[in-house]
């Protein structure tokens, strides 16, 4: 008949258990506390393994994560009690066995499951005295896997150990999840910020390149301008020459015309242009420049016509800028068409807004725009096309001025365009 337990050893047997387990939660508790802090991906790695050796009474420890790029090489984070080459090299000897095992059943593999059919690994494992390895998992998903050694005093690794080390394994497996995703956040941001600050750096250089060509050529300009008038304005000249001095000084204004509209758009990616936003009739505004600009377009063959819609409700705009941004709409669409085109300005509530803005548009029935192009209407020196050959001349600023202009008053500038039937341009206003 077998003899039965002391009490006596009975009860120390019971005490040795609960302070283990106390033992076992605080230092969950801790590592749960260590990790939330931690945001280095291999701080999260050492304070892992140097609170899951204190667990487990091991003196030898490793961990690997998985890259990304190659799942074949697993990459170590660290080890402690292996030497680091040796550790290195024993993740990647044993990395396609221990994924093969873990395949669709993540859990704890001994070091005893190193059959004669992996007999260089079992060697391997044996030398370096591992006793377990597992998988650190998050969202099902392996990110890597552990080795520890054999616990201090040959103790058996139990249940207790066991199940502190499935839930060290979970709580690591979130932080390293966890981190990979902050670093590569705050990566992103870096690069995101630098490439910010070369298009701002770049935008300073052009517009100091800009006012440095306006500086430089505007004042000769002047002096040719003059000098030209003068000969044109003294006694008659021969049919020849005078054609060669008219043509000469009509190509010295449009020059002059080009190196102001540099200046207008050079202030104002500057923030030098002043905005004066007043309430007022956004289509009465219109209609009298509609009535100035008339004469000048049908002159070119083209229609020009406007339509306001009734009742519109005051809105907030610079009514200079607003002008200046309408006249490059039209000259966009003058400029772009042959004779015969159809060009109307058209105002009305923005019914897509519950008519809390103002619709301005532009359109024409001329070719249209290539799709390929849209996405660079609005880019400064942008030209639909830019061949030596091209039929219509400017320096591609239009646009891209009249885009700056309407966001300095708050609107939104827009435009679609189908090849063919024409485009509409249309400015956005809020109502006041």
């Amino acid at each position: 008949m077998p003899s039965r337990p002391d009490p006596a050893t009975q009860t120390n047997h019971a005490l040795r258990l609960v302070a283990r387990r106390e033992h076992e939660l605080l230092a969950l508790s801790e590592l749960s506390q260590e990790l939330t802090i931690s945001l280095d991906l291999y701080g999260v790695a050492d304070l892992f393994l140097f609170n899951l050796m204190g667990q487990l009474g091991t003196s030898r420890s490793a961990l690997w994560l998985i890259s990304e790029h190659d799942r074949r090489v697993p990459v170590l984070l660290r080890s402690h009690g292996i030497e680091r080459r040796t550790a290195a090299a024993l993740g990647a000897a044993c990395a396609s066995w221990l994924l093969e095992r873990l395949d669709g059943e993540p859990r704890i593999v001994f070091a005893s499951e190193a059959d004669e059919a992996a007999r260089a690994i079992s060697l391997l494992i044996r030398r370096e005295s591992i006793a377990l390895f597992a998988p650190v998992l998050s969202r099902g998903e392996i990110l890597g896997f552990l080795a520890v050694g054999p616990r201090v005093g040959s103790g058996a690794y139990g249940p207790v150990e066991l199940q502190a080390l499935q839930t060290s394994l979970g709580m690591v497996g979130v932080a390293l999840h966890n981190t990979k995703l902050y670093n590569r956040l705050l990566e992103n941001n870096r690069q995101l910020r630098l490439a910010n600050e070369n298009l701002m750096e770049l935008d300073r250089l052009k517009s100091e390149f800009l006012s440095n060509v306006n500086h430089e050529l505007r004042t000769p300009l002047t002096v040719v301008i003059a000098s030209l008038q003068i000969l044109l304005d003294k006694a008659p000249h021969d049919p020849e020459t005078g054609e060669f001095l008219t043509a000469a000084l009509s190509e010295a204004l449009s020059l002059k015309g080009s190196l102001e509209n540099l200046l207008d758009f050079s202030d104002l990616t500057r923030n030098r242009v002043q905005f004066q936003l007043e309430t007022g009739d956004v289509a009465s505004t219109l209609r009298t420049y509609f009535e100035e600009r008339l004469p000048g377009v049908t002159h070119g063959l083209r229609e020009l016509a406007f339509h306001a819609a009734p009742d519109l409700p005051l809105a907030r705009f610079d009514r200079q800028r607003l002008l200046q941004l309408v006249d490059a709409l039209v000259d966009n669409a003058v400029k772009f068409t042959p004779e015969g085109t159809r060009i109307e300005i058209r105002v009305s509530p923005d019914e897509a807004h519950d008519d809390s803005r103002i619709r301005i548009d532009v359109t024409d029935d001329g070719p249209g725009i290539p799709p390929e192009h849209m996405k660079d209407l609005f880019d400064s020196f942008s030209q639909v096309d830019g061949s030596a050959t091209r039929r219509v001349g400017g320096m591609g600023l239009g646009l891209a001025f009249a885009n700056r202009l309407a966001e300095r008053m708050n609107g939104v500038l827009a435009a679609r365009s189908e090849p063919g039937t024409g485009s509409t341009f249309s400015l956005f206003l809020p109502v006041a």
